[in-house]
């Protein structure tokens, strides 16, 4: 008896518990599509960003995004930690990006394409009502540019780039 009783009464107590939590996540928009152009190739990213954890004053958010032009693919992949209660919020990011020049022949003959990483942590500031709406953020950076050369992918070159990042979107 006592084991049904401890069952049913834990059973009820993660329900409530998962109710709450979820009405707390729910007093940010989770959801943002956005534009963002850069003063570094690629010009332009097509970003989705989801907010997966949102505490008081704190929240985390992943984005993903991608870019297709005549010349490149660039594959944007990133974490950012975003403060704040209102619209208006600092935000701190790290972005890893994929950038494959001469795409057209890749992968077939990887001689006439190259591929580079880069690692871009960045901070800036960031427009997100709680409720649906316009999205937008400007975010300085360094970027630190990883080229591997074809036949030997852990002798790699480096350059390091400072860039500007503004961002247009709506959050949903």
């Amino acid at each position: 008896m006592n084991l049904t009783l401890t069952v049913i009464l834990t059973s009820i107590l993660l329900c409530v518990c998962r109710v709450a939590y979820s009405q707390q996540m729910e007093d940010r928009k989770m959801n943002a599509i956005y534009v963002e152009l850069t003063t570094h190739l690629p010009a332009y990213t097509i970003n989705y960003d989801r907010v997966f954890s949102n505490k008081k004053s704190l929240a985390y958010s992943y984005r993903v995004g991608f870019s297709v032009t005549k010349e490149a693919l660039y594959f944007p992949i990133g974490i950012n930690l975003i403060t704040g209660t209102k619209s208006s919020h600092a935000e701190f990011s790290l972005v890893t990006a994929a950038y494959i020049k001469g795409h057209d022949t890749f992968p077939t003959n990887l001689q006439n394409s190259d591929t580079y990483l880069y690692i871009i942590p960045g901070f800036g500031y960031r427009y997100q009502r709680k409720n649906a709406g316009p999205f937008f953020k400007v975010v300085a950076s360094p970027e630190l540019r990883l080229d591997p050369p074809s036949d030997d992918f852990w002798n790699m070159r480096y350059k390091f780039y400072g860039s500007f990042f503004f961002s247009m979107g709506y959050s949903f």
